[in-house]
């Protein structure tokens, strides 16, 4: 319900649009009267029908409102933008701009994309761990960071030529396959050292870095199974303590916010990061404004931030 008046001012029903015309109405008068509660006539509130509205159906709807992803009071999904494995939907990247969160559609291709590598490995035998930001996202949000513009995972370097045969595995499945560089010889236990492989896709890169040593190696060793992480919605393995390893790695305030360090100006990711603010949003007003976000917590970048 809505006064006369106040749909006047926001122009009414968009009659371009080929669906979604309520949705937009009521988006609209929520971006012109935040402080108004938009509701349907009580009437209809109690005898629906609900039929099956395909995705594409809200295309248009979505460009328009820049919309990448939709989460419907029943659970469902529907997704925009560029998010991978959609007819209706853009292979290209849709971008990564400071003061922005990455797109869900583009972080959630970031999300296959590791769990797709994690997966390879453990298939493989081979120990690989989330580390760096990757494993900070995990801990923080069980999920990708929300202004991620990398992935990074460690493996064995004993194992890398193993790694290196997963080649076709990952062309098979879209990626381009760089092998960068190959291991060196050796610690003071004989141990081989370093080793570095990248893999891309969909505008994402995932750096893969040898370690002489691994955590989840030693478990195994000890009869112990190695530590998981929820990431995405699997779990994945990443060091002992991924909380302690993260907070020893960026300091005590892991749980307040720091943006990718090329977009803090950080002269390599290996700088001490100064947490609790975002940048300026070049956008102003957009949703995807990480400056309307407290710098702290979780719940504002969940899908259901309001519960």
């Amino acid at each position: 319900m809505a006064k006369a008046e106040e749909l006047k001012q926001i122009g009414g029903i968009d009659g371009k649009l080929p669906f979604g015309v309520l949705q937009d109405l009521f988006w609209r008068l929520k971006l012109k009267h935040p402080d108004k509660v938009v509701v349907n006539c009580p009437d209809v509130m109690f005898d629906t029908y609900v039929r099956e509205i395909p995705d594409p159906k809200y295309v248009a709807l979505a460009k328009k409102w820049d919309v990448k992803k939709w989460v419907e009071s029943d659970g469902r999904v529907r997704w925009y933008g560029c998010r991978r494995g959609y007819s209706h939907t853009s292979s290209k990247p849709c971008g990564k701009t400071k003061g922005l969160g990455v797109p869900p559609c583009d972080l959630e291709n970031l999300a296959d994309a590791i769990k797709f590598t994690m997966k390879a490995c453990d298939d493989m035998g081979i120990y690989c761990e989330l580390y760096e930001g990757s494993v900070m996202g995990a801990v923080k949000f069980s999920k990708v960071l929300p202004w991620e513009l990398d992935a990074d995972i460690k493996f064995l370097s004993e194992n890398y030529t193993v790694l290196q045969k997963l080649r076709p595995r990952f062309e098979a499945a879209g990626f381009r396959f760089i092998d960068r560089s190959g291991t060196n010889c050796c610690t003071d236990d004989g141990r081989k050292t370093d080793g570095a492989i990248k893999v891309w896709r969909d505008g994402w890169k995932v750096e893969l870095d040898g370690e002489p040593m691994m955590e989840s190696e030693l478990l195994v060793a000890s009869g112990q199974r190695p530590t998981k992480i929820k990431l995405a919605g699997e779990w994945v393995n990443a060091m002992r303590n991924p909380g302690l390893s993260a907070r020893n790695r960026y300091g005590p305030n892991i749980y307040q916010h720091s943006q990718h360090w090329l977009h803090v100006g950080l002269p390599c990711e290996l700088g001490r990061y100064n947490p609790g603010s975002f940048s300026k949003c070049p956008v102003p007003g957009h949703s995807a404004c990480l400056d309307q976000f407290p710098a702290e917590g979780d719940l504002q970048f969940s899908d259901y931030p309001l519960l």
